[in-house]
């Protein structure tokens, strides 16, 4: 093996030990990893006005503290009083949370408010 720059000129070359060539061939290899995240978000409102009668999130997502992808489905309805939320680990598919509750009486995650005083 020669330890030659790439960029030297043919005269300049050392002569192949082995067979006294000054002809160079440069072998470059490059590998990249391109990974592809998408979430879909909605809001239903009646006639385009008000608060969202519906609401919901579903794919992928980034948490934030661990830096990982989780698969997330999120349904806020208000008509039905109902939330319900599932987060499943983007690598191995297990269940991290799994949340069906009356939405009047969730509280304390995430942006929900907490009940006035």
């Amino acid at each position: 093996m020669l330890d030659e720059d790439p960029s030297t000129p043919v005269e300049a070359r050392t002569p192949c030990p082995t067979c006294g060539s000054t002809a160079r061939a440069f072998k470059i290899h490059l590998e990249t990893k391109i990974e592809l995240h998408s979430q879909l978000g909605i809001k239903a409102r009646h006639g385009g006005e008000g608060k969202p009668f519906q609401e919901g999130k579903y794919g992928d997502d980034l948490h934030r503290k661990t830096g990982k992808w989780n698969k997330l489905e999120r349904t806020i309805d208000r008509c039905n009083d109902r939330y319900t939320e599932r987060i499943e680990d983007g690598e191995t598919g297990a269940v991290i949370r799994d949340v069906d509750e009356p939405l009047s009486q969730h509280r304390g995650h995430g942006s929900a408010k907490k009940p006035k005083a």
